[in-house]
């Protein structure tokens, strides 16, 4: 087994190791992040976090000695662990190193009683696809994002916060082909959460949830986040007209919070991207998610 690159600059034979992540892995990580999403890379901002979380799983891989590679696992509920971060130094890239860093997470998952691991790539990253492909993660769900940076200054009719019973909430929203389509998750960009009466619970209280209530029952609904000057529909459900009035509440809200954008993601084959589109959404990119059964 040898790098790829210049061989002449290393020995040929190589000990790959993966080990726990160490505050002195920091530097030659973010070295390498430097390069990742032209320098936008969420992973510097997400660094300390990760090595502080004692719940979760923060790994490096290292090449004689020479920290090349990270990963980051953590476990959404007791049975969901969703994987994320992998990093490879471009110049070690060939070894199989993510597909180690994976398999580590994927084992620690499963010592911690996970039943699935997930995780989601850009349908545009051909060399994560196959690597995903290689090593037996199908895709569960594709996704499209779309995206507004155009606000609204009239709020739409007929949308509120929710404030009412969540459980009345879920029972309805359990029986919607949203909920299927969606895999029972919801999306914060590029991560992709378990979607549970709890998790609707601790939404409502948040304000984080918009309903539409005509004749004293829910026509629609959407979950929203808003973090780093985005607001993200990360999971609607009803029919596409009220989802589109939906979208309109928060651009709305983004007029009004002084935000850059509005982002929704919906399963790519959902009639409700072409609604968009016709309401002033334009198509970004397709981010796939995958699962894998860990029996």
């Amino acid at each position: 087994m040898k790098p790829s690159g210049d061989s002449r600059r290393r020995p040929r034979l190589v000990q790959v190791k993966i080990r726990r992540a160490r505050a002195a892995d920091k530097a030659p990580i973010l070295e390498i992040s430097k390069k990742i999403w032209g320098g936008h890379d969420y992973l510097p901002s997400v660094w300390d976090d990760w090595l502080a979380d004692k719940n979760a799983r923060f790994i490096v891989a290292t090449v004689n000695g020479r920290t090349v590679g990270c990963a980051h696992a953590g476990l959404q509920t007791n049975y969901v662990a969703w994987l994320e971060g992998v990093r490879v130094h471009e110049q070690y890239r060939g070894l199989g190193l993510a597909g180690k860093l994976n398999h580590a997470l994927v084992e620690w998952a499963r010592r911690k009683g996970a039943r699935v691991a997930r995780l989601s790539t850009g349908s545009s990253n051909r060399a994560s696809r196959e690597h995903l492909e290689k090593i037996g993660f199908p895709v569960m769900q594709t996704f499209q994002r779309l995206e507004s940076a155009r606000g609204l200054r009239v709020k739409p009719a007929g949308v509120t916060t929710s404030r009412g019973s969540a459980k009345s909430l879920w029972n309805w929203l359990r029986t919607r082909p949203n909920f299927a389509e969606n895999h029972a998750m919801y999306s914060d960009g590029w991560t992709w959460y378990p979607l549970t009466l709890q998790t609707l619970r601790r939404r409502i209280s948040q304000r984080q949830v918009f309903t539409i209530i005509r004749d004293k029952q829910p026509k629609a609904c959407c979950i929203f986040l808003d973090e780093d000057k985005v607001l993200t529909m990360g999971f609607p459900a009803g029919e596409r007209g009220d989802v589109v009035k939906l979208a309109r509440m928060l651009r709305f809200l983004m007029h009004r919070r002084k935000r850059e954008k509005v982002r929704v993601l919906l399963p790519s084959r959902s009639p409700m991207v072409r609604a968009l589109i016709r309401s002033g959404f334009e198509k970004t990119v397709k981010i796939l998610v995958y699962e894998k059964f860990l029996g």
